[in-house]
């Protein structure tokens, strides 16, 4: 099994800043404590992960707000490439609709010159989901779906072999090569993260592996991954094993664990509601993203079970107890990889490192013993 750490570089107490000013409100130009300093604190978290054994750092892609502030997956990645020597690097995703695959391609195949033979770039791809970042963007979120299924396969074909041709209703390539031209087929190195059935159909007919990021809960979630067990076993393609994000805090005493988990934990649940609206009501009539509607409504009724969703089924605890419940949801998710979130909501840097320091010492040696089954059709009956 190997085990990594992924990095979000959230800004959770500007939320009230931020919404104010959003709503035409008086407010400060910037936040209390400034995104730079949240940057730069939490690069170490990359660096720590380098020293102490973990197999890979992986970050996020989002806009505008304060919930995560990686606004360039591969920019990022490409700086901690520099400042650490052992993990691979992956992303957790790039928001397909929001870039041009040719340009994430030449990205990708840069990264892995500068990694060297030693060292992985896993490409994470997804589709998205949130309205501002989409506006922002000037991407009608309507075409996200299309624009998904058409940029994985012009993705997929380029990092298997630097050449492209697609004609297609957004990309019409013809006769494209890479240059620099890639060292090898990376096509293995993309996994997919799709949380409606949409999403899942288009990753698994393209035999793409899936990302399991549970932004919602792992019962969701898990439903979701047998899904996609199924339709990809209906498209020919074998049964492969899963990479599961989950989200951790790791103490000494059981009493110390719950104690944080459960104020983060919330604080990010509830970070997740306000940058994707999901108390509104908008996301039900917009084509591709139908499935969310029946959530937001009852999100808006009571928010409570999602907001202690994480809280409620990630890993937390002794080291012990870390142990138990990460296998436990290692065999569930037939996963070959763990990605652990260390730092989310407004907890300190220096609370985020010392729980990340204990597993590093106590938790992943057992982890990395593990070894899982693929996720199956088997187990989506």
């Amino acid at each position: 099994m190997r085990v990594g750490v992924t990095i979000f570089n959230q800004n959770y107490t500007d939320w009230d800043r931020y919404e104010a000013e959003e709503r035409g409100e008086s407010v400060s130009q910037t936040p209390a404590k400034p995104d730079r300093e949240i940057f730069y604190e939490e690069l170490n978290l990359a660096r720590i992960a380098d020293e102490v054994g973990f197999d890979s750092v992986w970050t996020i892609e989002h806009h505008f707000t304060p919930y995560t502030m990686v606004t360039n997956p591969m920019q990022y990645l490409t700086y901690i490439s520099a400042i650490t020597k052992n993990v691979d690097l992956g992303t957790m995703v790039n928001v397909l609709p929001w870039h041009n695959p040719v340009q994430l391609a030449e990205d990708v195949s840069m990264l892995d010159a500068f990694l060297g033979p030693e060292r992985e770039i896993i490409c994470g791809v997804g589709r998205g989901l949130g309205r501002r970042e989409f506006g922002g963007l000037g991407i009608d979120q309507a075409e996200a779906r299309m624009r998904f299924d058409e940029s994985l396969q012009v993705l997929k074909q380029l990092l298997a072999t630097g050449r492209c041709d697609f004609d297609g209703a957004h990309y019409q390539i013809e006769g494209l090569r890479l240059r620099p031209q890639p060292g090898r087929d990376l096509s293995g190195n993309l996994w997919g993260a799709g949380g409606t059935d949409e999403s899942v159909g288009i990753i698994a007919k393209h035999d793409v592996k899936p990302l399991v990021i549970p932004t919602t809960s792992l019962d969701v979630a898990l439903t979701t991954a047998r899904k996609f067990a199924g339709l990809r076993a209906e498209a020919g393609h074998p049964p492969c094993h899963t990479k599961l994000a989950l989200w951790t805090y790791v103490a000494e005493s059981e009493a110390a664990a719950q104690k944080a988990a459960q104020q983060y934990m919330v604080e990010y649940a509830d970070s997740a509601l306000r940058h994707y609206e999901l108390r509104g009501s908008h996301l039900g009539s917009i084509k591709g993203y139908e499935s969310y509607g029946a959530m937001q409504k009852g999100l808006s009724e009571d928010a409570s079970p999602f907001l202690n969703g994480f809280y409620g089924s990630h890993p937390w605890g002794t080291p012990e107890q870390v142990i138990a419940r990460a296998t436990e949801l290692a065999e569930l998710f037939g996963t070959d990889e763990l990605v652990f979130v260390f730092k989310y909501g407004a907890m300190p840097i220096e609370e985020a490192e010392a729980s990340m320091r204990l597993f590093a010492k106590e938790v992943m040696p057992a982890l990395k013993a593990l070894e899982m089954k693929p996720i199956s059709a088997q187990m989506a009956a």
